[in-house]
């Protein structure tokens, strides 16, 4: 019997000295041959004397606003702070047109802390902007639609554009609904 188990034990041994040795060896190739990166698929514009591949980026412009609710009776913000979020183009080398179906865009500056109204359309290099009102609209059931539209300045074409929905809330507050 004693032998018996000798027998049996030896070859659940060899059988877990079988198994530690194949999981070793397994681990050893993956890490010596680990699987390619995906890369993606090359363009055009690769160059294999350079090692380098560009990928072309779709222009876009989005608008970022915030506070995400506003009131005039508000304290800390003459309005919703608008800043166009580009990507794809360099913000420098375009101009943004900014228009409101109500309401107006002020500057705040914060050097001297100053507001000062902006004249339609408002047309800047991306700079920050306030959207505020004073006056409620005749239907507060219309919604005020903000955009911003980016143009290449060397080129003048239109790169990108982008809409911003406020929804009032009673008569003196609207609340950011949608961006598109």
């Amino acid at each position: 019997m004693v032998e018996k188990n000798q027998h049996f034990f030896q070859n659940i041994l060899g059988i877990v000295t079988v198994l530690v040795m194949v999981t070793v060896l397994v681990v050893i190739a993956g890490c010596l041959f680990q699987a390619p990166e995906k890369t993606p698929a090359a363009s055009s514009a690769c160059s294999a004397d350079a090692g380098v591949c560009t990928l072309p980026i779709t222009p876009s412009v989005r608008i970022e606003a915030a506070p995400q609710m506003y009131t005039p009776l508000m304290s800390s913000t003459p309005g919703i702070g608008l800043t166009p979020d580009a990507s794809g183009f360099n913000p420098a080398d375009a101009e943004f047109t900014w228009n409101a179906s109500y309401g107006y865009f002020l500057d705040w500056s914060s050097s001297n802390y100053t507001v000062s109204r902006l004249s339609e359309p408002v047309v800047n290099h991306g700079e920050k902007v306030y959207w505020s009102f004073i006056d409620v609209p005749a239907s507060t059931s219309d919604p005020v639609i903000i955009s911003v539209t980016a143009r290449d300045l060397p080129s003048g074409q239109i790169i990108g554009s982008s809409r911003l929905t406020l929804g009032w809330e009673g008569n003196y507050t609207v609340r950011v609904q949608k961006i598109e």
